[in-house]
C-alpha cells in the first residue's frame, strides 16, 4: 500500500467525506460555471449594499441565480442589502478559501468550520472580524437564539469570531441500515450496541448480496470516532489529541495510544479483513451513485432523528437508524461543527450580519436557501406540519436545486421537513442538545499560536503513519508503535503539554 502518496494528497477529503455522507448531490452546472460563479462580482444596484456569501457545495445548482434572485427580492427592500451567492466545489473550497484569505482578498460572510476553512486557524491568522458587538446591536434574534453558554464554544480568547449554526451538537454516531435488507437478513436492530454487533449481519450481507456492505469514500474511514468512545477531541485540527470527557482534571492524551483506538483500530481492521468495508473506496461521486444503485448496505454517521429520511432522500432506499453512542457528549467541537463567519477584510460588516441575522431567523429566507422556490423545486405535502416534497417527476438528484446542507446556512430548526415521518424531528434534535453530557472542558479553545509548528509536523506524521492504522489498511500492533514514536518525534508531547497548561488557566478563569 502506497500510504505516503495517497494519504499527503488526500487526507483532508476524509473531512470532508464525514461531513457529506448523508447529504444527496443536487443537478448541477458544468464545472467551468463553478469558477464563474465564485468569481462573480455583486450585482452593481444603486442604493444597496452588495454582500457575498462563499461556501461549500457539490458543484452549482443549476438553478442558483433564480434562487438568489428570489432571496433578493426579499433582502433589498428588508435590509437594503444586494446577496451575491458564490458556492465553490467543497474539493476544492478549503484551499481556495485558504488562498483567497491569505491574499487579504476582500469578502464578506464564508463558511468555517473546525474541518474545512478551518476556524481556529482563520482566527489564528486574524482574517475574521470579531462579532461580539454586532452580533448584540445587529443580530439580536440571532444572539438570543441561543443561550451564553453556547456561544463560549465560539469565543477564543473571550471573542466571537463565528456564528454558531444551530443544529446537532453532539454527536450520536451509529449506524443506518437499509431496511429492506435488515428484513431480509434477520437484523434486530434493538439489540445492537456496538458496532462489533453488526458484524454477523454484515457477513449474511456479503455473503448474501455479494458486495462490501458498508459505505465508504476514498480515501477511507475507520471506526475510530472520539466521542463513540468517551473522548473530548478539543481541537479537531489536532486530530490525534482529546481527553475523556469526564475527566475533571483536564488531563490531554495522545489518543493514537489509548486502548479505546486500539479497539476501534482493531475492528475496522477486521471489517476491510471481512470484505466488510471497500479496501480501495471509490471516490465520493463515484460511491455514492454505487449506493443509490444497491451496491452498499449501510452508512454509519451522526445518527441524529429524522437522518434515516435523509439518507432515504439520498440514496432512494428506506433505513433505520440507530444511535450507538452513550452517553452523548457535548463540546466545544460540535457546538461549533459548522459556522458562518465575517471576513476582516468585509467592508460592510454590519450589512453581512444583519444578512445571517435573516439567515437565522427568518424561516422564509433560510429555506430559499436550503430548499430553493416553492412550486419549482418543492411544494408542500403537509403545509400544517411544515412538511415538503419534490415536485411530481423529481427527486433529490434531478432537482435543479438540491443542495442538502441545510447545516451550513443557518438555524436548521428553522429548515421544512422532507418527509412527514420526520415530524417532531426537530423538538427530539434539541432534547438531545439539551440532556448530552457536557464535557469538563465545554468552551476551551485551544490556542494553537505556541504550537503551530509542532501542530503542522504532527498533523503530517497523523496523515502518514496514523491514518492508514485509521482506515484498517495496516494492523495497530504492527504501525502503531512507529506511529506513536514519530508522533513524538514531531511534537506530539510539546502540545499535550502547553494544551494541558492552557486548561488550567481556563478553569482557573472558568470554575465549574
Amino acid at each position: 500500500m502506497t500510504q505516503h502518496r495517497v494519504l499527503t494528497v488526500l487526507s483532508v477529503l476524509l473531512l470532508v467525506s464525514l461531513a457529506l455522507t448523508a447529504c444527496s448531490a443536487p443537478a448541477s452546472a458544468p464545472a467551468t460555471a463553478n469558477d464563474q460563479q465564485e468569481a462573480a462580482a455583486p450585482a452593481p444596484t444603486d442604493g444597496l449594499v452588495s454582500i457575498t456569501y462563499t461556501y461549500g457545495s457539490r458543484g452549482i445548482p443549476a438553478d442558483l441565480q433564480l434562487v438568489e434572485d428570489a432571496m433578493n427580492e426579499i433582502l433589498h427592500d428588508k435590509i437594503g442589502v444586494h446577496l451575491t451567492l458564490q458556492p465553490i466545489d467543497f474539493g476544492a473550497y478549503n484551499d481556495k478559501m485558504q488562498l483567497r484569505l491569505s491574499a487579504g482578498e476582500e469578502c464578506d460572510i464564508i463558511f468555517t468550520a473546525p474541518w474545512i476553512n478551518s476556524y481556529a486557524n482563520n482566527v489564528a491568522n486574524g482574517v475574521l472580524a470579531p462579532l461580539d458587538d454586532l452580533l448584540i446591536n445587529y443580530a439580536p434574534g440571532l444572539w438570543g437564539s441561543m443561550p451564553p453558554t453556547t456561544w463560549d464554544a465560539a469565543r477564543v480568547n473571550g471573542v466571537i469570531y463565528g456564528v454558531i449554526n444551530q443544529q446537532i451538537f453532539p454527536k450520536p454516531w451509529g449506524v443506518h441500515p437499509r431496511k429492506d435488507l435488515t428484513e431480509k437478513y434477520g437484523l434486530d436492530l434493538d439489540s445492537v450496541t456496538k458496532w462489533e454487533d453488526m458484524e454477523p449481519w454484515l457477513a449474511a450481507v456479503r455473503d448474501g448480496e455479494g458486495i462490501s456492505p458498508v459505505f465508504i469514500a476514498a480515501p477511507g474511514r475507520g471506526l475510530w470516532l472520539s466521542q463513540y468512545y468517551g473522548y473530548d477531541p478539543l481541537d479537531d485540527g489536532i486530530a490525534f489529541l482529546g481527553m475523556k470527557a469526564d475527566d475533571e482534571t483536564l488531563t490531554t492524551v495522545n489518543m493514537v495510544d489509548t486502548v479505546e483506538f486500539q479497539m476501534a483500530a482493531n475492528t475496522t481492521k477486521r471489517w476491510v479483513d471481512e470484505g466488510f468495508m471497500p479496501l480501495e473506496p471509490l471516490p465520493n461521486d463515484e460511491a455514492r451513485s454505487a449506493f443509490r444503485a444497491g451496491q452498499y448496505a449501510m452508512g454509519y454517521h451522526v445518527e441524529k432523528p429524522g437522518n434515516d429520511i435523509e439518507a432515504q432522500n439520498a440514496y432512494g432506499f428506506e433505513f433505520l437508524s440507530k444511535n450507538l453512542t452513550d452517553p452523548l457528549i457535548l463540546d466545544t467541537a460540535g457546538a461549533t461543527a459548522t459556522m458562518n463567519a465575517i471576513c476582516a477584510t468585509s467592508k460592510n460588516p454590519q450589512k453581512a450580519m444583519e444578512v445571517l441575522e435573516e439567515f437565522n431567523t427568518n424561516a422564509y429566507i433560510y429555506n430559499l436557501l436550503s430548499r430553493g422556490i416553492e412550486g419549482k423545486h418543492w411544494v408542500w405535502e403537509d403545509e400544517a406540519n411544515q412538511v415538503m416534497r419534490f415536485p411530481d417527476g423529481v427527486d433529490g438528484n434531478t432537482s435543479t436545486y438540491n443542495p442538502n446542507t441545510d447545516w451550513m446556512f443557518g438555524n436548521q430548526f428553522n429548515a421544512y421537513y422532507r418527509d412527514t415521518k420526520q415530524v417532531g424531528a426537530w423538538e427530539a434534535t434539541k432534547e438531545m442538545n439539551d440532556t448530552a453530557f457536557p464535557s469538563e472542558a465545554l468552551g476551551f479553545v485551544v490556542d494553537r499560536e505556541p504550537i503551530k509548528t509542532e501542530i503542522a509536523q504532527t498533523s503530517a506524521v497523523y496523515n502518514e503513519f496514523v491514518l492508514p492504522i485509521l482506515f484498517g489498511w495496516v494492523a495497530y500492533a504492527d504501525a502503531a508503535p512507529e506511529a506513536i514514536e514519530r508522533l513524538n518525534e514531531a511534537g506530539a508531547q510539546a502540545i499535550i503539554n502547553e494544551i494541558n497548561s492552557q486548561l488550567q488557566e481556563w478553569r482557573a478563569k472558568n470554575p465549574r
